[in-house]
C-alpha cells in the first residue's frame, strides 16, 4: 500500500475542502484516488499503488486566493516530509523549467523575474537547512508566495510577448472567440434543441462575440457553431432522453436529431459540436461505452452525408481530476486517442473546463499548468478549442433541479481574482499556436442550472464585469 507522510505546520488547520482536493499523480501523467487522514500533525495521503507520485492540495495564496499546486516527485517513505517545503520545492522547480524552456524559445526574461527567482531560491534553501520547524515553515510559505507572484509575472510576459507574434503573422491560424447566443435569437438551434454560438475571430473591425443578433441576418450574416448533438457529462442530458426507457430508444432519438440538423444547417454554420463532455467514467444515464458508441455513430453519420462542416468533440475534466475520486475509469486523452486511431474524421479536440465548480468541474490551477495541460493535449496533433465556464457575479442560492447535480463553488476566490486569472490565461491560449479558439458556454446564468452564475449576463439581462474583460483582452491583444 503506497504512503506518503507529511508533518503540518501548527498554524495549519486542513480544511475539508482542502483535504477532498488532494491526490497524487505519478509519472503516467494519471491522478489516483486516495485516502486521506491525518494523526496528530501528520498528514496521511495513502493509494493502492506503490511508486512515487507528486501530491497536489489546494493552497491559500495571498492576493490570489485557493490554488492546487503540487509537489516534486516525491519517493515513498516512513519519515514525515515537511509539506510547505515540499510544496514550495514543487511549485519553483516548475517555474524554473519554463523559464529555462521559454527563455530557450526566445522570451525575454525581465530583471524583476530573474531577481525575484533567486530570491525565491534562497528563500527554500533556508528552509530546508532550518532545523526548527517554525522558522522551516516561515521560509517555505514567503517561498512559495513569492513564487506564485513570479508565476503570475512569467505567465504574463509569455502572453503579451507570444501573442504578438500570432496575431501579426498572416500565416499563423487566426484565434477566435465564441459567446453563447441568446436562446431567443436562435430560432434553428432553439427548435432543434441544441444550444447556438456565434463564432467570431477576432480581428480588427469585427462585432465583439456577445454583440448578438440573427444568426440568418443578411446585413451582417454571423458564422456559429451548431451543438453539441450530445451533452454526455453528468446531467447534461435532456428530460426527454431521460425518461426514456432504454439505450437503443435514445440511441435513435439523438442519431435522428443529430441526422435532422445537419440536413438543415444554416448557411453560416462553420463548427459542428458533435460532443461535449465525453468522459472514461460511470454515467447515471449514459455508461462510457454509450457515450463512445454514440459518438462514433454520430461521426460516421456525419461522413455519410459529405457535410464538409468540420466538427469538435470535447472532453470533459480535461486534468482527468475526476479520477481522483474515482475506482477506475479511462483519462480523457486516452479517449481522445482511440477515436482518433480508429480513423475517424475529427476535426478539432475541444477540452472542457467548468473552472472552479465541483465536482462537475476543475480546481482552479495556476497558469503554467494551462501550459502544461495544453501541451500534453497538443501531442495528439489536432488543433484545440477551449470551452470554457466559470462562475461569476453575484452568488445566489442555486435553483434545485431533481434530475441533476447543482455544483457548488469550490474555492473562496472573489471575482476579482477568477477574472485577473482569465486575464492572464487568455493572452497564453493566444500565443499557443495548437489552441485555436475558445467557447464561452452560457450565455445567461439560468441557461444551465447546473453551473450557478456561470453566465455571461445576469438572469435580468445586465452585463457582468467578465464581458468588460473580454472586450479589454480583444482590444489589447487582436485589435
Amino acid at each position: 500500500m503506497g504512503e506518503f507522510r507529511f508533518r503540518l505546520p501548527d498554524d495549519w488547520i486542513l480544511a475539508s475542502r482542502q483535504a477532498s482536493s488532494i491526490h497524487v499523480v505519478g509519472l503516467d501523467g494519471i491522478p489516483w484516488p486516495c485516502r486521506v487522514f491525518t494523526e496528530g500533525n501528520t498528514l496521511v495521503v495513502r493509494r493502492n499503488r506503490d511508486e512515487s507520485g507528486k501530491i497536489y492540495i489546494a493552497y491559500p495564496f495571498d492576493g490570489y486566493g485557493e490554488f492546487t499546486i503540487c509537489t516534486g516527485s516525491l519517493p515513498e517513505r516512513s519519515e514525515p516530509y515537511d509539506l510547505l517545503t515540499e510544496l514550495a520545492r514543487g511549485t519553483l522547480n516548475r517555474l524554473r523549467n519554463q523559464i529555462s524552456i521559454w527563455k530557450e524559445g526566445g522570451l525575454v526574461i525581465s530583471e524583476e523575474i530573474a531577481r525575484s527567482t533567486s530570491e525565491a531560491i534562497e528563500l527554500l534553501g533556508s528552509s530546508i537547512l532550518a532545523s526548527d520547524h517554525t522558522v522551516k515553515d516561515k521560509h517555505a510559505r514567503e517561498a512559495v508566495h513569492k513564487t506564485m507572484g513570479i508565476v503570475f509575472l512569467l505567465s504574463r510576459d509569455f502572453g503579451d510577448q507570444v501573442s504578438k507574434y500570432r496575431v501579426e503573422h498572416p500565416e499563423s491560424s487566426q484565434f477566435w472567440i465564441a459567446a453563447a447566443a441568446a436562446a431567443d435569437l436562435v430560432e434553428f438551434e432553439r427548435s432543434a434543441n441544441h444550444a447556438g454560438f456565434e463564432l467570431v475571430q477576432l480581428t480588427t473591425g469585427v462585432l465583439n462575440p456577445w454583440q448578438i443578433s440573427s444568426v440568418e441576418s443578411q446585413t451582417n450574416p454571423k458564422r456559429i457553431i451548431v451543438g453539441p448533438f450530445l451533452d454526455a457529462s453528468a446531467g447534461g442530458m435532456d428530460d426527454d432522453l431521460i425518461r426514456m426507457d432504454d439505450f437503443d430508444q435514445r440511441k435513435r432519438r439523438i442519431l435522428s436529431d443529430c441526422r435532422m440538423a445537419i440536413e438543415n444547417l444554416p448557411a453560416t454554420t462553420s463548427l459542428l459540436h458533435v460532443v461535449s463532455g465525453l468522459n472514461g467514467l460511470g454515467h447515471r444515464h449514459l455508461g462510457y461505452p454509450q457515450q463512445l458508441e454514440l459518438t462514433i455513430d454520430m461521426l460516421h453519420l456525419i461522413e455519410e452525408s459529405t457535410c464538409e462542416t468540420p466538427n469538435l468533440i470535447s472532453f470533459d475534466f480535461p486534468w482527468a481530476e475526476r479520477l481522483a475520486s474515482s475506482v477506475g475509469g479511462i483519462h480523457p486523452l486516452q479517449i481522445a486517442d482511440t477515436l482518433l486511431r480508429q480513423g475517424l474524421g475529427v476535426s478539432f479536440l475541444g477540452l472542457d473546463i467548468n473552472l472552479d465548480y465541483w465536482p462537475g468541474g476543475s480546481v482552479v490551477r495556476d497558469p503554467l499548468q494551462w501550459i502544461d495541460m495544453i501541451d500534453i493535449w497538443s501531442q495528439l496533433g489536432l488543433p484545440l478549442v477551449i470551452c470554457f465556464r466559470i462562475p461569476t457575479g453575484s452568488q445566489m442560492s442555486p435553483t434545485k433541479d431533481p434530475n441533476r447535480i447543482v455544483n457548488e463553488v469550490r474555492s473562496n476566490l472573489t471575482d476579482q481574482v477568477r477574472l485577473d486569472l482569465l486575464e492572464t490565461i487568455v493572452p497564453m491560449m493566444i500565443a499557443r499556436q495548437s489552441v485555436h479558439g475558445m467557447i464561452f458556454q452560457q450565455w445567461c446564468d439560468s441557461d444551465d442550472l447546473r453551473f450557478p452564475n456561470g453566465g455571461l449576463v445576469e438572469d435580468d439581462g445586465s452585463q457582468k464585469a467578465i464581458v468588460d474583460v473580454l472586450t479589454g483582452l480583444r482590444e489589447r491583444y487582436l485589435s
